[in-house]
This record gives structure tokens, C-alpha cells and sequence, in this order.
């Protein structure tokens, strides 16, 4: 069976990408960013992208040619907009959009970013997103058919236990890690649980423009991180933390199922996802607000037998759970099999 995924070439992209292959597909992967100019992203954030479709379309037409596949998933879709996906239709009979992201919210906190997504969202046979509060709604509203909500996934490869290497212990080993990105609010939870004394490590982008950043600051152990070294910075923690992006109405978030895979006690918000994937203080701890984070921390830190039990329980809930990309691939492929026995295009 082959695959056209168009994609980014990086990140949980390509770590889908590879679960397709893995499951015995013949997959081309593709990256509709591959052609786009220099500040692309400002462009689309701040002007939604004017001209951004034309591109991506002429770029995948000439590397698509007059190849045929069974079916086309796009990952994201930020810049495949209506041109790129009537191109794509001449060569594969479905397409699926995969996005973990919640570009359905009016109005987006992202700006302009999903101008070009949205035009060309009708033109999906089947939309893949996580699971929100409502985003079934708020799906049909901006023109989505068929539909299918899943829970976040981790991957089979990358996200697993790890036996860290002398050298590789010295340089991940923490007590407690935040592996993530800076958003508003972030800054102050941090700060809050160096306050409250809690051994603190943290990995990600964009935290210089905390305004807490001079206290945080000798705690950042690295910038931004993906692939074996976001696992080795997760897998040498006695604890990591996951914090959720309420501007995307999150609920749970990939950490949510990546912290378990991998196999270190997983510390998340309380929320009705997090009650529904794991038992609380069996395979998870949930806190309410930082002070109860640094409570709970502090607790899981000084008792080594109980935070191995909740880790191991944790990993095992995972395999319950089927939060995984090769699972979700599988899933794909169900429903992509039901519209071609349903006659191809839901439209």
C-alpha cells in the first residue's frame, strides 16, 4: 500500500511518518516547507500566508509527478491550503489530515496562522485531531465531514526505556525535569516551585523572554530538544512534569503519554484526560497549581520505591491505553479502508 505523507522531515512528523513504514506501508515523505522562501512563518502568522498554497502546490507537483498512491495523509497542514490539495487528489483517491493541534478555535490564539488550513479543510476526506472539549463542534463548524478524535501518542521507537551510559547520566541525570517550551504563565509555575525548594531542570526554547528568566536562568540546562536527547532529558529524571497550553484548550498533551513510554513517573495537571488515561498516585500524580506540584514532588523524591512503582505502573498503562503512533497509524488506515468501501471521497 502506498502512502504520500506530507509533512515536516523533523520532530513527531517524522516520527509518524516512520510508524506508517514500520506498519509495512511504502511511504513518500514529502515537506510542503521545503520550497517556501526565508520568513515564511512570520509571513503566515502575521498575514495568513497570502500566496503560500500556490507554492507548496507547484513545489509537491513537481516531486509528486505522475506517481499514484492509495491514499495522502497531510501532517499539520498549515500551509497546504486548496491548490496544493486539489493537486494532491489527482493522485491519491483519500486524504487524511492528521493535526495535534487545535486550529479550530475562533479566535485562533495563534493569529493568522491557520488562514490557509482552514480554506482547505472541507477538502479533507477524513480530519484526524486530538481530543478537546467540544472540538467535535467546533470541527463541523469550520467544515470538517468525517472526523476521528484520538489521544495524544508517544512513538514505539523513539519514546521507550533507556539505559543511560555513564557520560549520558552525568549529562541528563535530574531530580525534577520540564522539558518544553516558554508560554505565558509558564514562567511564574517554574519560579514558583524554586521558591518552594524543588529540584528543578529544565530543557526548551524561548525562555528568555520569561520575565522570570534571571531566576530561572540557572536552572535551563539546554535550548530546544527532539529526538534521542528529549528522551535521554525525560528517561534521566526521577520525575517530569507535564504543563498543559490552555490557549489550545489542552487537556492532556504528548508528554501526557510520552513521560510514561519512556518510564519516568509522569507529574500532570489534574484534568478529566489525565484521570481517564492513568489512576492517580498508582501510574501518575496530579497536582492543582504549583504549590501542590512542589508538594507532591518533594514527597515522590524522598520515597525511591513508591515513584518506581508509579513509573513502572505508568509505562505498563501505556500499552492499555494504545497511545502509540504505530497503533494510531493502524487506526488510520481502518477508516481509510471504510471510505474506500464507501465509494472514496466522504464529500
Amino acid at each position: 500500500m502506498r502512502l504520500l505523507y506530507i509533512g515536516a522531515e523533523s520532530g513527531t512528523s517524522l516520527q509518524r511518518a516512520a510508524a506508517f513504514r514500520r506498519i509495512g506501508l511504502d511511504v513518500l515523505h514529502l515537506s510542503p516547507y521545503a520550497h517556501l522562501p526565508p520568513h515564511w512563518a512570520p509571513w503566515l502568522n502575521r498575514a495568513g500566508g497570502p500566496g503560500i498554497d500556490r507554492l507548496v502546490a507547484n513545489g509537491l507537483g513537481r516531486r509528486i509527478g505522475g506517481q499514484r498512491f492509495d491514499f495522502a495523509l497531510v501532517d499539520c497542514g498549515d500551509v497546504v491550503g486548496p491548490a496544493a490539495l486539489n493537486l494532491v487528489r489527482k493522485a491519491a483517491p483519500v486524504i487524511v489530515n492528521y493535526n495535534a493541534d487545535n486550529p479550530f478555535l475562533d479566535p485562533s490564539p495563534e493569529r493568522r496562522r491557520w488562514n490557509i488550513f482552514r480554506r482547505a479543510l472541507p477538502h479533507y476526506d477524513l480530519v484526524v485531531t486530538v481530543r478537546r472539549h467540544g472540538i467535535e463542534s467546533m470541527m463541523i463548524s469550520r467544515g470538517a465531514r468525517r472526523i476521528d478524535t484520538i489521544w495524544q501518542c508517544a512513538d514505539e521507537v523513539m519514546h521507550r526505556p533507556l539505559s543511560l551510559t555513564q557520560g549520558e547520566r552525568t549529562r541528563w541525570s535530574s531530580d525534577v525535569v520540564f522539558v518544553g517550551t516558554w508560554m505565558s504563565g509558564r514562567g511564574e509555575f517554574m519560579a514558583r516551585l524554586i521558591d518552594r525548594g524543588v529540584p528543578l531542570t529544565m530543557h526548551g526554547a524561548r525562555w528568555k523572554r520569561a520575565p522570570e528568566y534571571k531566576l530561572l536562568s540557572p536552572f535551563i540546562r539546554s535550548d530546544h530538544l527532539e529526538g534521542a536527547n528529549y528522551t535521554r532529558a525525560i528517561a534521566g529524571a526521577k520525575i517530569a512534569l507535564v504543563l498543559l497550553n490552555g490557549a489550545n484548550a489542552d487537556l492532556h498533551t504528548t508528554r501526557s503519554a510520552e513521560i510514561p513510554a519512556i518510564g519516568t513517573a509522569m507529574c500532570a495537571p489534574r484534568t478529566a484526560h489525565h484521570h481517564q488515561l492513568y489512576r492517580q498516585d498508582e501510574e501518575a500524580v496530579f497536582f492543582d497549581g504549583p504549590d501542590d506540584c512542589a508538594e507532591i514532588c518533594k514527597r515522590l523524591l524522598a520515597d525511591d520505591d513508591r515513584r518506581r512503582r508509579i513509573a513502572d505502573a505508568g509505562h505498563r498503562r501505556t500499552f492499555v491505553n494504545g497511545t502509540y503512533n504505530q497503533v494510531l497509524a493502524r487506526r488510520i488506515l481502518e477508516q481509510v479502508a471504510d471510505l474506500g468501501r464507501a465509494g472514496g471521497e466522504a464529500r
